[in-house]
């Protein structure tokens, strides 16, 4: 499934013009990712001076349109939306990507730090409502308490395994295609809980749909400080947040690739672009290219790190 939405001009325009820019998203449309890569893209498409379209590529992981990306001609018209799991995660989980990050795509900046949150279906399993609970009745239960996540290799699933881990219990993954479809199936009360990013999750934790039992992140999230960590919940030494960020395709010129940085750079002292992704739960970036590739390589060993803990996870 995928849509392409343009967002900037504050009005649909002919895709002949040749000027347009598409933006992959390569995760379905309405979850936390697809959230986030379009909060402030039109802000973003006002300071590039050029509209940027939406096409949502999903499957694998993100790895399918994150491949279209990374093949794309590097003539400044295609940006891919990355994330942790596609930048440093993936090619551990994955037999065959057809791409290398870290050769096929040029960040050009990161768009936020992004705080993951448990979320419950209080009416799925009786007696339990909060994360000893959870983890009580999982322990007298093993491998009877499922889990849903966006997706075999994602956050959200790495997460849920890292749970198991560090709780010492046993749960089944129940992947899904993407996060939108996993929220379904948890608040229809099908699976009883997920962790998953805050973009995702918090407006039904607001909404009283869900509850959240905590946040993944050393400190509670300023859009939703009534939550605790997970410390605070009862669970000590699990700290864990995604990020993402925008990347072109290798092959682009310094200065297609320093039009898109300053532009997106320049984000960062635009209150109302702050505020959209404040307003998601999450901690807005919007580094520039140097900066991005910098942090992305510092970022690898701890992803490198987490997987080799969670042999269940590869795929």
């Amino acid at each position: 499934m995928s849509s392409a939405v343009l967002l900037g001009c504050g009005s649909i325009v002919s895709a002949q013009t040749g000027k347009e820019v598409s933006l992959i998203v390569p995760f379905p449309p309405g979850g936390g990712g697809d959230n986030l890569a379009r909060a402030s893209l039109d802000l973003f498409a006002e300071k590039y001076g050029e509209p940027i379209w939406v096409l949502n590529r999903p499957g694998a992981g993100g790895n399918i349109g994150t491949a279209a990306a990374a093949a794309a001609k590097p003539d400044g018209k295609t940006l891919a939306y990355v994330t942790n799991g596609i930048m440093c995660v993936n090619k551990k989980l994955y037999k065959n990507v057809p791409f290398d990050p870290m050769t096929d795509l040029i960040p050009v900046g990161q768009l936020s730090k992004i705080g993951l949150i448990m979320v419950l279906n209080p009416k799925t399993i009786e007696g339990v409502t909060d994360l000893p609970s959870l983890i009580k009745y999982a322990k007298e239960h093993p491998e009877a308490v499922n889990f849903a996540s966006s997706g075999v290799g994602t956050t959200s699933h790495l997460a849920g395994e890292y749970l198991a881990k560090r709780a010492g219990i046993k749960l089944t993954h129940i992947p899904h295609s993407g996060g939108a479809a996993a929220l379904v199936e948890v608040m229809a009360g099908r699976i009883p809980f997920m962790i998953d990013v805050s973009s995702n999750v918090l407006p039904h934790v607001k909404s009283g749909s869900l509850k959240a039992l905590a946040v993944t992140t050393p400190e509670r999230l300023s859009a939703a400080p009534e939550i605790p960590t997970m410390k605070e919940a009862g669970l000590d030494n699990y700290e864990l947040y995604a990020w993402d960020g925008f990347a072109l395709p290798k092959g682009a010129d310094k200065e297609t690739v320093k039009g898109f940085s300053d532009a997106f750079h320049a984000l960062a002292k635009d209150d109302q672009a702050r505020r959209r992704l404040q307003n998601l739960g999450v901690e807005p970036v919007f580094s520039d290219s140097e900066t991005f590739s910098r942090f992305i390589h510092e970022e690898q060993p701890k992803w490198d790190a987490l997987v080799s803990q969670i042999p269940s996870a590869r795929n």
